[in-house]
């Protein structure tokens, strides 16, 4: 019987420095610093013999600056990616890219600071901070829904010691638009700022909601898991600094999830400086006093480009034995390069059928 592997790889791509490639390489594109691999998950088996299975197979994740991606269209084109067996560069390998972008499933939470200076004036009103932080987070969850694999949890904080969902219906991450949105709405419901929010505007507990939002979203996506694998990010708006003092800032920081991507947006009198170190420069945006939207709408963006799926589908030429294989893609027109980090596949002792459709 004709035996088939698919082997499968998720992998991220990161923004930050870069590694080089092997000094024994033949002449292998070298990792720009703007990108490179991770690998996240992988699983191998043995298929049957139908066409289409015959083949490796690869999922690459974007995680690049909006810029970057909108300019680069050669993520989904095969000829800019390369496989390299060995340390060498084969020309009979077979590539094929397909996008894929419902391969992992997001969890968002969406952290409100919902302290005095945010309600304060209303939020019925037009033009407030308050109201321009309903139309802004309405506009998110429905862009964000409708544009990928994404459920959204919606949590507030001020100065009470836990974060608190804002959804009725679940504190659990959603894909329900209409539960979102009346979760929204309730910022404008006199009898919920005057149940949950009065008497608690006077402070706020940035540094405990950080850490508690991780904790959080870490649970949702099974953080510690190696079987599966899902990705959870993390939108925090706040126009104040930490004053509670319930937590440092020393442990606030150390407690940052490597596997979630944390997104900030400052307002008004927000400790920038503190929030760029939570989310990284590239991933913390400044609102405008008089459109806070518009810092909303470029986050959505961000998170979008970097959930974006690519299934790489390949071919190795070699038929026989354990092969060290690494995927290249090389963009000299953007100057935008990176590569997998080496991985072994065994191929099996067996004829083995490409159909790979490029």
């Amino acid at each position: 019987m004709l035996k088939t592997l698919i082997f499968t790889l998720i992998l991220l791509w990161s923004s930050g420095c870069g590694r080089t490639a092997d000094s024994d390489s033949e002449k292998r594109p070298k990792s720009s610093g703007k990108l490179e691999f991770i690998t996240v998950e992988k699983s191998h088996f043995v298929a049957g013999d139908m066409p289409g299975d015959g083949h490796y197979q690869t999922i690459i994740r974007t995680l690049n600056k909006p810029k970057i991606y909108a300019q680069n269209d050669a993520l989904e084109n095969y000829k800019y990616y390369s496989l390299y067996e060995n340390n060498k560069h084969k020309e009979e390998s077979i590539i094929g890219i397909e996008k894929s972008n419902n391969e992992i499933e997001s969890d968002v939470m969406l952290l409100l600071d919902l302290s005095g200076s945010i309600i304060e004036g209303g939020c019925n009103t037009e033009g407030t901070t308050c109201n321009q932080l309903i139309h802004a987070a309405h506009a998110f969850v429905n862009n964000i829904i409708t544009n990928g694999n994404f459920k959204i949890s919606i949590y507030y904080f001020n100065a009470k010691r836990e974060i608190a969902p804002l959804t009725r219906q679940t504190e659990y991450p959603t894909s329900n638009v209409d539960i979102l949105n009346q979760a929204i709405n309730r910022l404008k419901d006199s009898t919920f700022i005057e149940q949950y929010l009065k008497g608690y505007e006077n402070s706020t507990n940035l540094y405990g909601a950080v850490i508690q939002s991780g904790e959080k979203v870490c649970s949702w996506i099974n953080c510690e898991s190696t079987e599966t694998f899902k990705m959870g990010a993390v939108v925090i708006f706040t126009d104040g600094r930490d004053l509670a003092d319930l937590v440092s800032k020393k442990k606030m920081l150390k407690s940052l999830k490597k596997n979630i991507q944390y997104y900030t947006i400052g307002i008004g009198n927000a400790d920038n400086k503190t929030l760029i170190e939570i989310s990284g420069k590239d991933r913390h945006f400044e609102a405008s006093e008089n459109n806070i939207e518009d810092a909303f709408s470029q986050t959505y963006n961000y998170i979008l480009y970097n959930s974006s799926f690519y299934r790489v589908n390949y071919c190795p030429s070699t038929r026989e034995g354990t092969v060290r294989v690494k995927i290249f893609f090389n963009d000299t027109q953007n100057h935008i390069r990176a590569y997998t980090e080496e991985d072994k596949i065994t191929i099996p002792n067996s004829d083995i059928r490409c159909d790979i459709i490029q």
